[in-house]
């Protein structure tokens, strides 16, 4: 009988394979009884850090145990000194092993790839060499010894000594590191020249801080034998803090740098952050001389072709470097898991160089954003951060479950025949309306580049309900006729419908930057598609809007706003993901009443009333919203629910709900709880005595599907 692997996946899931005879399991190939990786809490909550962006403490290894032997075997392709030349030497120059140090078989140039400093060897009377430790694609790294200072730093030399541009490679790093300062990229302290018997400057010496080695390579290495866990929240940070070094080199200033040879092995975790190391590829943007250093598995396609890495490149670099660690990492999270994260990746490693990331600032904010939906969908709080991208609607959608009924609610009803007994109506969910959903969305901020964005600022008197006018004198503005497109919106003929999208053609017709084409241009064509199904009353419309939020989605896949409108989406089409899409929002923001009551709404469709008050119940007090919800809780507690067989609730819930009503009534403004007025109150009561009368009938005539107890307990009979 062959049993089940006990081991985990990197990913925090159970392996699923079987152990074979041989006492090994055939999927992981971990042995039945070996340790298998580090066990992991059940708790969601305790996967990945406490705080947002933390990442465990490592401290580099004691200097000693990090020297290598410099006669190991070199992991690089060796090549002529000579630019002139610059043949490689492999087939069909050379066969076999290559010695590290000779002459060129092609040109007879001298090469050297031997470490050119020794133990005890001393850089201007300050730096004792201690011994290599790694060497790069372009580079020897030394530790040494700083004797004015007492402590140890690193030393990076050239690769092959007798490079015949080795003097300006070394001069190029030198100046970039010394032009670049930032807490997130390894800092230079010194530079020693190397001099030729003539007394000309060959090459030299960069004196750095001595950051360890643990690499983000290494990192994943431990991982895969077993020996720590990488959770997906540490995959992010790194990301989150590679990126902020790369947002100061791309910074648009007098000088703006490509880093060029990002990947796993370039960052070190140092204590409890990363430092990026390894400038050498690290050029000026356009500069094409000397040629950068770049990786081939982590470059962009366009970077073969063009030789000059640009920030695209930069970023797809970073991509492709979050992806294989991510491959290490532990993804469970509930709800929709990791799927923000990876659309980040997706963006970033596009083919179309046009169609990733804007910028390095662009790509974290997008990847902090998706890293804050896995904390909450874990279960944990983060402070809530203001969207670079949209403004929160000013109202709320589908409010009506949480409404007190008007006056009218009893007055339009018709007339009864006065010997049938009264009959409440069902509880009204409340769903927006395709029309509603277009009006209430958040709002895109305008684009900072627009020509007329200054319009758009509280200071200078905007209003969000009047149209605005092109101005002849000026350039054209997509922002104003998008503007004009949500007022439109907001309007209930077909005329205005026309208009809005003759404003968005308008809008569509202008050139401008691929950020504005590729998702603000989107999300207004959902809009026109929501109101169009609202006049129709065409669910293909809903549809369609659907899919432009899906791809506002994939170019945001760290903002809130798409997935709220996806779950409106899905809400009305009936479609199973709404509930996941709903609770991504609301778990990041339990201030968001909408998405609470979407959620809401689901679990009363599914005769889950106890859910949908628990789900209401998880609004932040002292919000907006918060009185929303309150009061659809107790609304819910005692109403009669629509659906077939209409399920009445228990007379104990009817009872409870009228108790905490009578609490609310009169409340000071600052308790933290809602107040209602006495007017407020008579009309709720009312309706819930109106629900409580129903029950009581239909229990005392056929017998009306009744709830249980939340304890599982039956009904109790209706009392008098």
């Amino acid at each position: 009988m062959t049993a089940a692997c006990p081991h985990r996946r990197f990913t925090g899931a159970p392996c699923g394979g079987t152990v074979l005879p041989t006492g090994y399991c055939s999927a992981c190939g971990r042995a039945k009884d070996s340790p298998g990786l580090p066990a992991l809490p059940d708790d969601p909550r305790e996967l990945g850090p406490r705080e947002l962006l933390a990442l465990p403490e490592r401290e580099p290894r004691p200097a000693g145990e990090r020297l290598i032997r410099p006669e190991g075997p070199l992991r690089i392709r060796m090549s002529c000194s000579s630019a002139g030349c610059g043949i490689t030497f492999a087939p069909p120059y050379t066969e076999g092993p290559v010695p590290v140090e000779g002459f060129c078989p092609a040109c007879g140039e001298r090469y050297s790839y031997r470490p050119e400093l020794a133990e005890g060897d001393l850089l201007r009377d300050q730096y004792r060499v201690m011994g290599p430790i790694a060497h790069g694609g372009q580079g020897w790294v030394y530790l040494a010894e700083d004797t004015h200072l007492g402590d140890v730093v690193a030393v990076k030399g050239l690769l092959n000594r007798y490079e015949h541009d080795g003097a300006r490679l070394a001069d190029v790093e030198r100046r970039n590191l010394v032009a670049i300062r930032h807490p997130r990229i390894v800092q230079i302290r010194d530079f020693v020249a190397r001099r030729d018997d003539g007394g000309q400057v060959t090459g030299g010496y960069i004196v750095m801080d001595d950051v360890g080695d643990g690499t983000l390579a290494k990192v994943a290495e431990e991982v895969r034998r077993g020996e720590s866990v990488l959770d997906i929240e540490h995959v992010a940070a790194y990301g989150c803090q590679i990126l902020e070094a790369f947002v100061h080199l791309h910074a648009d200033g007098e000088r703006v740098f490509v880093y060029g040879d990002m990947k796993p092995s370039n960052v070190v975790h140092h204590r409890d952050g990363v430092k990026v190391i390894d400038l050498g590829g690290m050029r000026e943007r356009g500069q094409s001389l000397p040629p950068a250093h770049v990786t081939p598995d982590y470059m962009a396609p366009e970077t073969g072709t063009s030789a000059v890495p640009t920030v695209a490149h930069d970023l797809h670099t970073v991509g492709v470097t979050l992806r294989e660690l991510a491959r290490w990492a532990v993804t469970e999270v509930p709800g929709l898991g990791t799927a923000s994260f990876e659309r980040v990746i997706d963006r970033a490693v596009r083919t179309d160089p046009g169609r990733r990331f804007a910028d390095a600032r662009e790509m974290v904010g997008q990847l902090r954003g998706a890293l804050r939906e896995i904390r909450a969908l874990r279960g944990k709080s983060d402070p809530p951060e203001p969207s670079d991208h949209f403004r929160p609607s000013a109202r709320l959608l589908g409010a009506r479950l949480g409404t007190v009924p008007h006056i009218r609610h009893w007055l339009d009803r018709p007339r009864r025949d006065r010997y049938e007994p009264p009959v409440a109506p069902t509880l009204d969910l409340g769903a927006p309306t395709p029309a509603e959903i277009a009006r209430c969305l958040p709002v895109p901020r305008p684009y900072p580049g627009d020509p007329q964005a200054a319009r758009f600022e509280v200071s200078s008197g905007y209003d969000p309900d009047r149209l605005l006018e092109q101005e002849d004198e000026k350039p054209r503005s997509v922002e104003i006729s998008l503007h004009n497109v949500r007022v439109l919106l907001s309007r209930n003929t077909r005329e205005d419908l026309e208009r809005a999208q003759e404003e968005l053609d308008t809008a569509d017709s202008i050139p401008g930057p691929s950020a504005v084409r590729r998702w603000r241009l989107e999300w207004h064509r959902a809009l026109l598609a929501l109101r169009g199904a609202g006049l129709d009353d065409d669910r293909r419309q809903v549809a369609g809007a659907r899919n432009h939020f899906t791809r506002v989605h994939l170019e945001l896949p760290g903002e809130y706003a798409p997935k709220l409108a996806l779950a409106y989406c899905a809400e009305w089409l009936g479609d199973d993901t709404a509930g996941e899409l709903y609770e991504a929002v609301f778990a990041r923001n339990p201030a968001h009443g909408g998405a609470a009551l979407g959620l809401a709404r689901i679990a009363l469709r599914a005769r889950d009333r106890r859910g949908a008050i628990d789900v209401l119940g998880r609004v932040r007090q002292g919000t907006l919203d918060h009185t929303v919800a309150r009061v659809a809780a107790l609304r819910i507690r005692a109403a009669r629910l629509p659906g077939e067989g209409a399920p009445l609730p228990v007379p104990t819930e009817v009872d409870a709900a009228l108790a905490e009503l009578r609490g609310l009534v009169g409340r000071r403004p600052g308790d933290g709880e809602p107040r209602l007025s006495e007017d407020e109150a008579l009309r709720l009561s009312t309706e819930l005595h109106e629900w409580n009368s129903t029950r009581c009938t239909a229990s005392a005539t056929a017998p009306a599907p009744r709830e249980a107890a939340p304890d599982g307990s039956p009904p109790a009979p209706c009392a008098g």
